[in-house]
Order: C-alpha cells, then structure tokens, then sequence
C-alpha cells in the first residue's frame, strides 16, 4: 500500500500506537505533529494523501483551523477526538471530513475508517475530474453556436451554475479602448434575466447614468478571492458598487476571478445570498477552466484539459417540485450536479420537505433513469422482516417460507434503490447494509453464495445522524459511506416565498382529481399560509390545500378550514381538560421512550385512536402511517388503543 499518512495529535502515546497500527497494516506513516505549525512544515515537506487530526492541539489554533487548508489541497483527513458530543460533531461536519474517530479506538476501526476515507477521496476526485471534463466540453461547444454575447453569456451562466452557485453574475470585458459589462440574474432553474442599465434603474429606482458609473468604476482587483458573510459586508463599506447589489439583490457573499488577457482582461464577479457559500476550490476550478472561458473572448481553441469529455447531463427537469426560492434552487443545482454519476447520495432534512421527490429526481436525471427506481420505507419494516424484504431469502429458509423471494436490492438491479428513513434501521441491519455498500453484493437469507448487484443508493432520514451516531444509535461507518453526498433539504419556513406557488399547484391538483371548479385562493388565505411556520412542512400545506378544496363551494375563492396551529380535534369526555399541544414528534426525539409512549398516546386519546386520514394521528404528528405503527410497535403501544 506504502500510502503516505500524517499524524496531527498532542498525546505521544496515542500518537505512537497509530504509528505502529498503520505501519502493520502497510501505511507509510511520514510524521507525526503536535501543533497546527509543526503540521504545516510536514504538510509542506511531505505532501501526504491521508491526515489523521486530533481536534485539540498544543498551541492557539485546532484541528479544525487546520481542516480548512487540507480540503482547499484536496487532502483527505479524519478527526480523532475523546470527545463525542453533538456539539463536536457539529464543528468537525461543517469542514466535511473524510471520517471522525472517537477515542478510545481499535485497531479494526481505524483501518475501517481509513478505508472508507480512501474510497471517499478517490470517488470525489474522480467525480471532479468528470465534472470538469464535462464543463469543459459544454463550454467549448458554446464556441460552434451562433449566437450574441448575451445568449452566449446566459449558456455559460447555465453551465457554470451547478459547479458554482450564483444568484448574480457580473462579467466585465476590458480592453484599452473601452470597457464593457454584463450582468444576470438568476429567476429559476436554468433561468436567468440580462439586466443591463435600464433594467437596473427600473428595478432600482437609480439613473442609468448613475449604474453605468458604478459597474464601469468598480475597481480593477488583480487578484482572485471570496468574500463570505462578515468579511463582505466590510467590502460593502469600501466598494459602492457591493453595497448597491447587497442592498438590490440581497446577496451575502462574492467570488471574484479576473482572467488576464494579452490585451486587456476578463473579469467574473458571482454573487450568492446565502453568507458561506465560497471557497478557494472555487477560484481553482475558474483557473482550470479558463481556457474554456477565454476561447468566447480570444477566439482561440485551446487543447481539451482531459481526453474524454462526457456527454451533457440528463434534461434538468424536476417533475412536481415548485418553488424559485434560492434554497430550493441550491439543491436543485446539487442533485444536477450529482445525478449522472453513481455516487452515493443522503438526503437530509426534516420530515415533508418532499425527500421522496428529491429521490426521484435523482434517479430521472441519471443514466439509469430506464431501470427501476425501487423505495424501501426503513421506517415501516418489522425487525424481523427487514433482511428478507431486502435481500430476499430462499425456499425453506426459515418457517413460512414457501418460496423464494427476490428482494428489494436485487429488484433494483442497474437501477437505484431508495432507502427512506435510515435513520430507523437496526444496528444489525446497518452492519449488513454496510457490507453491500463495500462489496456490491448480497446474500439471500438461505442462499449458498453471495449475489453481484449493480444499484445506485440513495438514503433519507429526518433525524439528525451525527446525533444518532454518537448516541450509539447509528454505525459511524456506515455513516460516512452514504454520506459521500449530503442533500439538505431546506424546511418550509425558510423558502416562504415558494409558498403561494405551491399553495395554488396543490389546490389545481386536488380540484382537478375531484371534478371540482377551482375559484382560486383568497388573499387573506394566502396571507396568513406565508406567515404561518409550517412545522409540518410541505405535507402539511398539503393537508390544508386538500382540507380547503372539499369543503369549498366551488364558486368563492378558498379559505382556511381552520386556524393554523390548532388541529379541529372532536370532544370526548375521556379527554383529560388539558392536553399536551400538538407538536411534530421531531420536537420529543429527546425524550426518553417512556416520554415518547406517553406523548403517542395522549394524542392517540385525541383522536379516539384514528391513525390515517385527515385529523389522524399521523397527520398530527407529521409522520408516515406506517412510520408511527412502526414506532407504536416498538413501544409495544395498541394499534387501537384509546
């Protein structure tokens, strides 16, 4: 193997028994530091593949600090750490390590962890080059099309967006005699508006002779860099140009790269709304992608950077998911970005924020779009039947097995299959899923020998993983194999704006499937839907569109069937006087099971025991159905219990 690895750890006896571990299993271990200092220098003088990096260190800075510069080198690296708590993890995510290793640690763990660390780097790297590759080739062809500055602006805008989000582009053309600018505005998925002057002084109110100053005036930096959050709102103080577009656009953030010209220079200003969303491997891509950019401003063609570009992705539609948020868009952008490849993808995010759709995108967009897209609700499989419905079992296997049955992975074959709710699977099952991840095989309960399967996964859970993990809920492994590709999914409440559009698709489908006039939504419905919180999410807004339609006339435009927040519960005299609102059941996740029993059952009480349906349990706690029967059979609470 002869894999070169640093140790970053202040403890020399920890430090020493990783030595001597890598070493067996055939690492070249080329130094171990103590500090983010000494570190550097060994980073500098060795230029190691893998870093194994305590979080505390000697001396001012972390391993966290230290985190920042290995991803901008593109060098993989785990976190070791005796402490597990949420709040660590939550830390260490927000640099995406390869890893998280909690001490005390065998042997067996660390060899795991770095296994899974190799595989994460080489998929990323592979998939950069194949990204890059194909950018370039999407890039370069643009050159053969007729077309003005401007439609050739708004294809590189396309092009770039899902490698580079952006929510305003300025592209700036200077040459001696005279200097020229562009600028876009993102409306939608591959969307984008060309404001110039006028436009701008339109949505403004400012003289076009004013904006012709402030973009031609803007001042000529000769070096590439990002400013995030803090550092551009001091950039706003010193550039009236940053502050116009912060004030216009809301805009958070900006990536500058100027890319000189014999003659002059090419100049590209991207602006994001949210506040974090650059880094330097942001300027490297422009840098690598230059010639491809230059060839629309020199003329020249220049040689392709790798040998083999690949085709443009699939169509980007997404069939059934609305909205034009910025949120909503960064994703979209995302599972753009991923789809064509077999990456595994996580969905995150919390419950009704539309992950199945997501799921589903994910599969149309990629090249196994023609073979099946196989769900598997984790959430709803008894323990006891979990292996076998996903792997199926043999004919006489066990008692009641009267024939063989062809599981769900095997379903999936040269498709995707979509696990929901991994976050509810049991350890056992995790370890067994883990090895399908690692060897692309399974084995039929019974079976003699192990089946190939070529699927793609895609995982979703609402729960909050790194929580689990170190809870000792969820295998940390198996967590960072699927979590190759995170998707979070933004919650209702911070993409308001898509709600009115989604109030009047939901209400157009339901009138549609029951043969009813659609009169429209009223204002102040509408009002009061954008200013509600929706803890229930998009499923929720769903309910209350469908709630809205049935009990309409079909001639006035729709109203609330009830406030908001206060779930239309049918008297009982068993019901105590004062029940526990009604909250998501992500709100108790914390409690212990005898809090949660006893919460599932108080809103059981509320509604006689109904779990389906309009007003049921389920729809109260924003579940699935079969989710809570699931959770009530794990707490051994009765199906039709009062």
């Amino acid at each position: 193997m002869s894999e070169k690895i640093l140790i970053v750890e202040d403890e020399f006896i920890v430090a020493n028994d990783l030595r001597l571990m890598l070493e067996r299993a055939g690492y070249l271990v080329c130094g171990i530091a103590n500090s983010v200092p000494a570190a550097q220098a060994l980073l500098q003088l060795h230029h190691p593949r893998l870093v194994l990096l305590d979080i505390y260190l000697k001396g001012a800075q972390t391993g966290i600090d230290l985190a920042y510069q290995l991803a901008d080198e593109g060098i993989a690296f785990v976190y070791l750490s005796a402490n597990s708590n949420q709040g660590v993890l939550e830390a260490a995510k927000a640099t995406q390590p390869y890893g998280f290793l909690v001490k005390p640690f065998r042997e067996k763990d660390v060899l795991v962890t770095l296994e899974i660390a190799r595989y994460r780097l080489e998929h990323s790297l592979e998939a950069r080059l194949q990204q890059e590759a194909r950018l370039q080739a999407q890039l370069l062809e643009l050159k053969n099309e007729a077309s003005t500055w401007e439609e050739t602006l708004g294809s590189m805008a396309r092009i770039l967006q899902h490698a580079l989000p952006f929510d305003y582009l300025v592209v700036t053309l200077d040459r001696p005699q005279a200097s020229r600018w562009s600028s876009l505005l993102r409306i939608g998925f591959d969307q984008y508006q060309m404001l110039d002057a006028r436009a701008l002084s339109t949505i403004s109110g400012r003289s076009e002779a004013d904006l012709q100053t402030l973009y031609t005036q803007m001042p000529a930096e000769a070096q590439s860099g990002w400013h995030n959050g803090d550092a551009f709102a001091e950039l706003r103080q010193t550039q009236p140009l940053q502050q116009f577009l912060a004030t216009t656009f809301d805009v958070a953030a900006r990536l500058y790269v100027p890319l000189p010209l014999p003659n002059g220079a090419f100049r590209l200003a991207f602006y994001s709304r949210t506040p974090d969303t650059y880094t330097a491997s942001h300027v490297a891509l422009l840098n690598r992608l230059r010639p491809a950019l230059l060839a629309h401003v020199t003329g020249e063609t220049p040689a392709p950077a790798v040998p083999v570009p690949l085709p443009r992705p699939a169509a980007s539609r997404f069939d059934g998911i609305i909205g034009r948020s910025h949120r909503l868009l960064q994703v979209l952008d995302q599972v753009a970005q991923v789809a064509p490849f077999d990456t595994s993808v996580l969905i995150l995010g919390e419950s009704g924020t539309g992950k199945e759709k997501i799921a589903r995108a994910l599969h149309d967009l990629s090249p196994r779009k023609s073979q099946p897209l196989v769900k598997v609700n984790c959430g709803a499989l008894p323990a006891s039947l979990i292996e076998s419905e996903l792997f199926g079992h043999e004919k006489g296997a066990f008692t009641g097995a009267i024939a063989r049955r062809v599981g769900k992975f095997e379903q999936a074959r040269g498709g995707t299959i979509f696990l929901d709710e991994i976050g509810e699977m049991p350890l056992d099952m995790q370890v067994k899923l883990l090895r399908v991840l690692q060897e692309k095989e399974i084995e039929r309960i019974g079976g003699q020998a192990p089946i190939s399967v070529d699927v793609r996964i895609v995982a979703a859970t609402n729960r909050h993983l790194e929580k689990e993990v170190a809870e000792g809920r969820f295998r940390l492994d198996l967590y960072y194999r699927l979590n190759v590709f995170p998707v979070t999914l933004p919650p209702l409440r911070e993409r308001k704006e898509d709600i009115p559009a989604l109030a009047h698709h939901f209400a157009a489908q339901v009138t549609a499937k029951i043969r009813k006039p659609f009169p429209g939504i009223a204002e102040p419905m509408l009002t009061a839907l954008t200013a509600y919180d929706w803890p229930g999410n998009i499923r929720e807004l769903e309910n209350i569109l469908e709630q809205a339609v049935i009990l309409n006339d079909g001639h006035t435009p729709l109203t609330l069937p009830r406030p908001l927040g206060h779930p239309r519960v049918a008297p009982s005299v068993s019901t105590p006087a004062a029940l526990p609102a009604v909250k998501t059941l992500d709100d108790v996740k914390k409690l212990q099971d005898d809090t949660e029993r006893e919460y599932i059952t108080s809103v059981l009480r509320q509604t006689h025991g109904r779990i389906r349906g309009a007003g049921g349990a389920a729809e109260l706690l924003n579940l699935k159905p079969t989710t809570l029967e699931s959770r009530m059979a794990r707490l051994g609470i009765a199906k039709h219990q009062p």
